[in-house]
């Protein structure tokens, strides 16, 4: 009796932890979205007359859009559990000279390294949106 209480109370401690580490992305994933990606990378619409369409076919404000991906590398945009294989995660981490980092120069301000962390961590976990579907 003693070890199943023990095994309980650790699985419970672990349950917690789990919980307590899980990344919410429209909490903490949308909000580096918005300020490095949405420039380029949201909804078309007009701008000073004219009609801006996403860079490379890619949406990035809804969940649907971030799982199709863009022209270049559909369905690998974010691949669940699978950081290296995800193409926003890579974009991301290339050096600002490379021709492929995101944000380019001048259109964004590049994700710092925490927040690469943060969003490698948010799709190993299973790159979950939560309820989130889009944004308005």
């Amino acid at each position: 009796m003693k070890a199943i209480t023990i095994l309980t109370v650790a699985t419970m401690t672990f349950s917690a932890a789990s919980a307590q580490d899980a990344v919410d992305f429209e909490k903490q994933i949308l909000p580096i979205l918005k300020e490095s990606c949405f420039k380029c990378h949201e909804k078309e619409k007009e701008d000073k007359g004219k009609i801006k369409k996403p860079k490379g076919g890619l949406r990035l404000d809804s969940a649907e859009a971030i799982i199709k991906g863009g022209k270049d590398y559909p369905n690998e945009n974010v691949v669940a559990g699978k950081p290296d294989a995800s193409w926003l995660l890579k974009t991301m981490a290339l050096p600002e000279s490379d021709e492929m980092a995101m944000p380019p120069e001048g259109k964004g301000d590049r994700v710092s390294a925490e927040n690469q962390a943060l969003v490698k961590k948010w799709i190993e976990s299973g790159a979950s949106f939560g309820a989130w579907k889009g944004v308005e």
